[in-house]
């Protein structure tokens, strides 16, 4: 296994730090930068803002049972 260095690690310690300190705005911007995300992002925040919520609200609206998929994660 390849040895990780500090100069490696840093911006994986600069994105936890981030979440820590402020998980809204690190959400932002990873909306910002990635589609997909972005898209995941604005289907909650039209929905109350409640992940859980909009997730149990889409798969409704798809005709899927939540708790299969969420069972399928475990």
């Amino acid at each position: 296994m390849q040895q990780l260095s500090m100069s490696r690690l840093s911006p994986l310690k600069n994105m936890i730090n981030a979440m820590r300190g402020n998980p809204q705005m690190m959400l932002n911007q990873m909306a910002q930068s990635n589609p997909a995300i972005k898209q995941v992002y604005d289907y909650v925040n039209a929905n109350g803002g409640d992940p859980r919520a909009a997730f149990y609200k889409l798969a409704n609206e798809r005709g899927v049972d939540p708790n299969e998929i969420l069972s399928m994660l475990k």
